[in-house]
């Protein structure tokens, strides 16, 4: 307290302290607990009062001072920095009904050795498994990072390796902690501390948000998800916070420094201590019978909740039965996703368009009269294929029961019989691709367009082609491609190997250095090994794992085409082609079918007489080999801080090979995070495991 000897400065700092602290308080009750302590008028007062002290003395401003939510707005044109998740925020398995919920169950079961439930009746041992249940929400994940105690990054899911640093824009959002809570709570403050949450509007803030947008006479936001998302994507916090977005955390990731928590009820209820919103929905049940009525009760009254959300999430209490459980490559086995039913509406089937793919994939689209779905203006829906819309009877004219499949992808469930009045009539193929105007061909249920240079793929094509799996051309991304279309300097997908890079240089946001830079990388992409060259010309059925196996059987640009040469009879080429692993009789009419178009044939021609060569696969092989690496068999399982793609392909071009289980053959296992049973299988087996420290030092050897 101040006392009569305290100066009018020391007077007025406590009082500048003793405000931020009450303004904290408020924060938390009301983002936290729900119960707000003072009304807005009142706390924007305060604010104020905190604001102007600042000004008047800026060496007081703290990291916890309620006015440094929002920084400085980035500069325009600035891009959000991508950094990798320390640990990856992989998907959760999504599950349609109460059966596929009950074999998640069971696999759980199976996977620990418990028993198994099925009706209430219990088998073998007695069942120790404890489950929660929570909302899915329908928002934008995030991993907030603290240090010591102190808020330091935070980012987007991305791609699940990595992510954008969207810091700045969650110091905006209520709900965010940052400076975690010390008091009240005996568990300290971590050194290291990374939680997971969900960022979104409530859906009467979205309302009043979209009603302004339409009085302003813009766009409004398809749904509240679409509006958090776009506004994290602003360059400015000050517009972030006027968006009114709110974090709800769902998962405790790391903790280091601090508590050793068993099951996630106890981290969360620690997460909430330190001073995080998380949900009041949430149930631990035991069996499928609790899952279901959780997620029953919560889909019945999803209408009733302030946000929006899509199902429910069902997680294994126990870290530690997590851990034993582990993970597939993109998702836990521990935890699902029960999605509610998805919302279904009638609608005019007013015409059935047809979109010619990357890979020339003829696939019909229903041009709708507009519906909305789950808050969502939905116009156009796929079909699928030509049989779909025949085994429904799908006329032009009726009226469908359309749904979002998930609550996300638009799709038609079949006429409404008793509204047809007779002027419906049945959708015709086209018998030329509406591109090009080659003639499509039929390949089991799907249509295609088999010319490389159709205009509707070219694109699409290029981008694939410049691709990372592909021929790796950094530079070239879908910005860049359509910009060249757009100045006439890319017409054809061969044309990526003759740019005129001084009118590269000339474009806006280009000029000399980038061009040349760009010229570097098509250069160093003329010499593929013949695999990524295969996979680059977008070959139907054609992925880089069958384009390997092909080139163990041809290693040659020049043998695979004597296979398919339209000399070759078309059977025996089939059989030649079905000697290699995964390639059956339908991967092979569609490597015939590419090889044997004109404008194909042309495309590689011309590719090639612009100093594009495929290197032979054992030269390529020879030339990427890596000592430790090369001739070995390797298996992969838990989380990599790197894709299972990426590192298969690190694998396989050093030489080694990639299986997908342990046996008497595997020389190395190499475990992520979340490893499984694989580990002791291996250990069984005297199979060497390796961590991705040790791996990575055989790849990359300084």
């Amino acid at each position: 307290m101040a006392d009569l000897f305290s100066s009018p400065d020391d007077i007025e700092r406590e009082k500048y302290i003793v405000l931020c602290g009450e303004l904290a308080r408020c924060e938390h009750a009301y983002y936290v607990e729900a119960k707000p302590l003072i009304p807005d008028s009142e706390y924007d007062r305060l604010y104020r009062v905190v604001v102007e002290l600042e000004r008047a003395h800026p060496d007081w401003v703290f990291a916890d001072s309620p006015t440094q939510r929002v920084g400085a707005a980035l500069p325009e044109g600035s891009k959000f920095e991508r950094l990798p998740h320390a640990v990856p925020m992989i998907s959760i398995e999504s599950l349609f009904g109460n059966d596929e919920v009950r074999d998640f169950d069971a696999r759980v079961r199976k996977g620990l050795g418990l028993s198994v439930s099925t009706g209430g009746d219990l088998f073998s041992k007695p069942d120790t498994l404890s489950y929660v249940c929570e909302p899915k929400w329908d928002g934008v994940s995030a991993s907030l990072i603290y240090e010591k105690g102190r808020f330091t990054r935070a980012l987007s899911r991305g791609d699940g390796a990595f992510g954008e640093d969207i810091t700045n824009n969650l110091r905006a959002v209520g709900g965010v902690p940052l400076v975690l809570r010390s008091e009240g709570h005996g568990l300290g403050v971590p050194d290291l501390l990374e939680v997971r949450g969900e960022i979104m509007i409530p859906l009467a803030t979205f309302e009043s948000i979209n009603a302004a947008l339409v009085e302003a006479g813009d766009t409004p936001f398809a749904n509240p998800r679409n509006a958090a998302a776009g506004s994290l994507k602003r360059l400015d916090p000050q517009f972030v916070k006027k968006r009114g977005l709110r974090l709800l955390a769902w998962e405790l990731v790391r903790c280091k420094g601090g508590p050793d928590f068993q099951t996630h009820t106890q981290a969360m209820s620690a997460v909430r201590d330190w001073g995080f919103p998380v949900t009041v929905y949430r149930a631990e049940v035991t069996d499928v019978e609790g899952m279901i009525a959780f997620h029953d009760d919560l889909e019945a009254r999803r209408d009733e909740i302030e946000y929006e959300m899509d199902g429910v999430v069902v997680k294994v209490d126990s870290r530690i039965l997590r851990d034993e459980l582990g993970s597939r490559a993109r998702t836990p086995r521990w935890a699902c996703a029960h999605k509610f039913a998805p919302r279904e509406e009638s609608t005019r089937l007013l015409d059935i368009e047809i979109q010619v793919g990357r890979t020339g994939r003829l696939t019909p689209r229903a041009h709708l009269e507009a519906v909305s779905l789950g808050g969502t203006m939905v116009q156009h829906a796929t079909l699928h294929n030509a049989r779909y819309i025949a085994d429904l009877d799908i006329r032009i004219g009726d009226q469908v029961v359309v749904r979002r499949a998930g609550d996300v992808i638009p799709q038609i469930m079949g006429p409404v019989l008793a509204a047809r009045s007779g002027d419906e009539r049945p959708f015709d193929w086209p018998s030329a691709c509406p591109s090009c105007g080659a003639e499509p061909q039929a390949r089991g249920e799907h249509r295609f367009c088999p010319s490389i240079d159709c205009p509707a793929q070219m694109l699409r094509r290029v981008q694939h082609m410049a691709s990372r799996q592909a021929l790796r051309i950094e530079g070239l991304g879908e910005k860049a491609v359509v910009q060249f279309a757009a100045a006439g300097l890319i017409q054809h997908v061969q044309d990526i190997f003759a740019l005129d890079y001084s009118k590269v240089a000339a474009l806006e946001r280009w000029g000399k250095k980038s061009a040349t830079a760009l010229q570097e990388q098509v250069d160093a992409a003329r010499n593929p090994d013949l695999p990524h060259f295969l996979f680059a010309l977008g070959i139907p059925e054609v992925g880089l794992e069958t384009a390997r196996s092909l080139c163990e059987h041809f290693p040659t640009l020049d043998s695979l085409r004597e296979v398919l040469a339209v000399e070759q009879n078309e059977a025996d080429a089939i059989e030649q082609l079905s000697k290699v692993d995964g390639v059956g009789v339908e991967v092979a009419g569609s490597l015939l079918a590419f090889f044997h178009e004109p404008k194909n044939i042309a495309a590689i021609e011309s590719l090639l007489s612009r100093g594009v060569q495929p290197q032979a696969m054992s030269l390529a092989v020879a030339s990427a080999a890596i000592e430790g690496v090369a001739g070995k068999v390797f298996v992969l399982t838990g989380t990599l801080s790197m894709s299972r793609t990426e590192m298969k392909e690190n694998l396989l071009a050093a030489g080694g090979k990639v299986t997908g289980s342990i046996s008497k053959k595997t020389d190395y296992l190499i475990a992520g995070a979340n490893a499984g049973s694989k580990i002791n299988k291996a250990q069984s087996l005297g199979v060497e495991v390796l961590d991705e420290t040790a791996i990575n030092l055989l790849l990359f050897p300084t």
